[in-house]
């Protein structure tokens, strides 16, 4: 009895135990955001800021000098008070629509948006409706094959007469006259 009682205060200090430092992983993993909300803003503006120097990277990638100036504008306009959006605006006037990574969804641009998304639509209908012809096709050719293929009730019976002749003979089954009836079917 004693035993069974320490048993389960063992368990029992055990679990609590593991979850104790399961707790403490996952605090010590968890990431707080010590960056300020200004600092963060600035950095989500960056990733979508394309730098006019260098194709295809965001300023908060590159490491051009006209890129960190860019930058110091965004903290700037962050701690005027700027919106994310005015802090857009900001830079496609004077550097255009390219300037930002992902295209904006309106007007025309939104032809870019839907373009992907209608051609992988069309292209899975047009995929859908030739496999679907080529299955039809093959069964209606399979179907045809087999009917051809099919031998008559009498062909059928001539067969079989001269298999059981074959088997019921010890030599050959077929005769020269065989041979030249067969060869009149044909």
């Amino acid at each position: 009895m004693e035993k069974s009682g320490r048993r389960r205060e063992l368990i029992a200090r055990a679990a609590t135990a593991s979850l104790v430092a399961a707790l403490v992983v996952l605090a010590a993993c968890s990431r707080s955001s010590e960056l300020p909300e200004l600092e963060e803003r600035a950095q989500n503006i960056n990733r979508v800021v394309m730098c006019p120097v260098c194709p295809g990277e965001s300023i908060d990638q590159s490491q051009n000098p006209l890129a960190l100036q860019m930058r110091a504008i965004v903290v700037e306009k962050l701690a005027e008070g700027w919106s994310n959006g005015d802090i857009y605006d900001f830079f496609v006037e004077r550097y255009g629509p390219r300037v930002l990574l992902e295209p904006p969804t309106k007007g025309v641009n939104v032809v870019v948006w839907l373009v992907p998304l209608f051609s992988v639509l069309v292209g899975g209908a047009v995929l859908f409706f030739v496999i679907r012809a080529m299955v039809r096709s093959s069964r209606r050719r399979l179907g045809e094959t087999d009917s051809e293929a099919g031998l008559t009730d009498e062909e059928r019976e001539r067969y079989f007469s001269r298999i059981e002749a074959a088997l019921s003979a010890d030599g050959p089954a077929a005769s020269s006259g065989d041979r030249d009836d067969e060869e009149g079917a044909v």
